[in-house]
């Protein structure tokens, strides 16, 4: 059955694929209607449809967990990778996550809110395209249900990818994938494990479908609505990660029309506006719902008031860093030589120190105390941040606060127009003969990037073969935006951070590990939970 049932937007009940022993449903007030008056027009689905668009990104009410759905997800698919790295452990938040002690582990809490997660925003868009089955389609419910397929497909997608073998090196016909829930009705029962080929089969049924009802849907709202746009985005992840290079390409040429590129001044604005040039989909989060210390800024931001980032500042792999050429504006994104005020010493001459003073461990950068506070200040002032804020060499000011130095809630980006180009870009390449296609592709995509535009990028000038180019590339443009995880496994590549500046002692077991397709452990555990609620899924099942 069904572990937990509940009420979204008016009334739709969003469903997890929790088993349990016994079905319950929650019980409705006496003066409220039923789910099938709530469903029964698409005026209604689409108040419905605003309940899954806010558990993309609100606090979650699940037992006790107040994680904040793709604010916390997104970050930590970075942050057990190779390329957004912690300074120092701050308040402990993700500490465990770095050190591969969480995703590895069935009986910890965030695996099983990931999958619940998941299955809820499945379960809610269930009960709308159940609902739906035998409606005239207007325009407005052409437009519900092409978000809804959307919804589901990459639901789906997200869960297969992390709690499963990579379908381009495992074997997708007989790995165990994870449970297709395509209805949400009584008896509530947990569904078996799907194989990787059931649910890509799934995801690309429900992404066609989503796709041509929109074709005769009406205008979505804004940005935190999926348009066409970004359900070819969603079909473009898919068919990428499966490695069918055609349609990935194909997908995300369509995805990105009509779309132009960010200038350099809104690029180093903050990524914090649903509505910026590049979105194609994003959290609207408006300030009555803000998610406080469970927010996305909090764990990646740079100027949020939290403790997590003022005393432990995100930095990009050094290695990384030194790919990007002083002419991409990019560079910029990362400072190089702030500070380093988490583990400098200085030297105390006399009884009272002065600025003179020489700077002996933790900062190579500055001689003296004068220099290094100088230097301190600047980022302190030029960033919004406050005195209580720590600095780091090579510390990220990607993502910033609109209005830095406070908790006020920004906009969650899940999708960005400049993946698409990425995308198009790495699946042309692959299919060889298209070399020609991908550097056109990849070269618009970069040469947007130039600080002095008329240098002109030059895909050769790293000497690196043309994919392993756009692997860069797309390194650099999608740094901290939740996509190093998945990308890891599909290229099967192995974890190494011995240059990367990240300290051993902190990330332990998640400062080496062996390639996906030899080393299981990149790949989530189902949670106990629902290995021991669920009938249909036993302990054989575990990855």
């Amino acid at each position: 059955m069904i572990k937990h049932i509940k009420k979204a937007a008016i009334l739709l009940l969003a469903v997890s694929t929790f088993g349990c022993s016994e079905s319950f449903l929650e019980t409705y007030p006496s003066d409220s209607v039923s789910t099938a008056e709530a469903l029964s027009s698409p005026k209604n689905m689409m108040a419905a449809l605003n309940g899954v668009h806010r558990a993309m990104y609100g606090q979650s009410t699940f037992e006790d967990y107040s994680l904040a759905a793709e604010g916390y997800i997104l970050p930590m698919m970075e942050f057990g990778a190779s390329d957004a790295l912690h300074s120092t452990s701050g308040n402990g938040w993700f500490r465990w996550n770095l050190r591969w002690l969480v995703h590895t582990d069935p009986n910890d809490s965030d695996m099983e809110y990931v999958w619940y997660h998941h299955y809820n925003i499945i379960g809610g868009v269930n009960n709308i395209i159940n609902a739906a089955e035998g409606m005239t389609v207007t325009p407005e419910l052409a437009n519900v249900l092409g978000q809804c397929y959307a919804y589901r497909a990459w639901a789906h997608h997200r869960l297969v990818t992390l709690f499963a073998k990579s379908y381009t090196y495992g074997n997708p016909s007989s790995d165990k994938g994870v449970p297709v829930m395509t209805k949400t009705a009584a008896p509530y029962e947990g569904l078996s494990r799907g194989t990787v080929e059931d649910v890509y089969v799934q995801c690309e049924a429900d992404i066609k479908k989503s796709i041509e009802y929109f074709a005769e849907a009406s205008k979505p709202e804004d940005n935190s609505h999926i348009s066409v746009n970004t359900a070819n985005g969603i079909a473009a992840r898919i068919a990428l990660t499966k490695g069918d290079y055609e349609n990935a390409a194909k997908y995300a040429n369509a995805a990105r029309q009509g779309y132009s590129l960010m200038s350099e001044k809104e690029y180093k604005a903050g990524f914090n506006n649903f509505e910026d040039t590049e979105i194609m989909w994003a959290g609207d989060i408006i300030p009555d719902q803000t998610t406080y210390y469970r927010a996305w800024f909090y764990y990646l931001g740079t100027n949020f008031n939290g403790s997590q980032n003022r005393g432990n500042p995100k930095f990009i792999n050094h290695e990384l860093y030194s790919l990007i050429d002083d002419n991409d504006y990019r560079q910029d994104m990362w400072l190089e030589t702030a500070p380093n005020s988490i583990d400098v010493e200085f030297d105390q001459i006399g009884d009272e120190p002065s600025n003179d003073d020489p700077v002996i461990s933790g900062d190579e950068n500055y001689a003296t105390r004068g220099e290094f506070w100088a230097a301190w200040g600047k980022v302190i002032e030029e960033y919004d941040m406050t005195s209580s804020f720590n600095t780091y060499p090579y510390m990220s000011v990607k993502f910033l606060n609109a209005n830095g130095g406070t908790i006020d809630p920004d906009d969650v980006l899940y999708m960005r127009v400049s993946e698409m180009y990425l995308i198009e870009a790495e699946a042309l390449a692959m299919q060889g003969g298209k070399d020609d296609e991908a550097i056109a592709v990849i070269t618009e995509l970069a040469n947007a990037r130039r600080k002095d535009e008329s240098i002109a990028y030059d895909v050769n000038a790293r000497g690196l073969s043309l994919i392993d180019e756009i692997k860069v590339q797309r390194r650099v443009e999608l740094w901290g935006e939740g996509h190093r995880w998945v990308d890891m496994k599909r290229y099967d590549e192995a974890l190494d951070l011995t240059n990367s500046g990240a300290d051993e002692t902190l990330y332990q077991k998640g400062f080496k590990q062996d390639k996906p397709s030899v080393n299981d452990a990149w790949i989530y555990k189902i949670p106990q939970a629902e290995i021991n609620a669920n009938p249909n899924i036993g302990e054989g099942d575990q990855n």
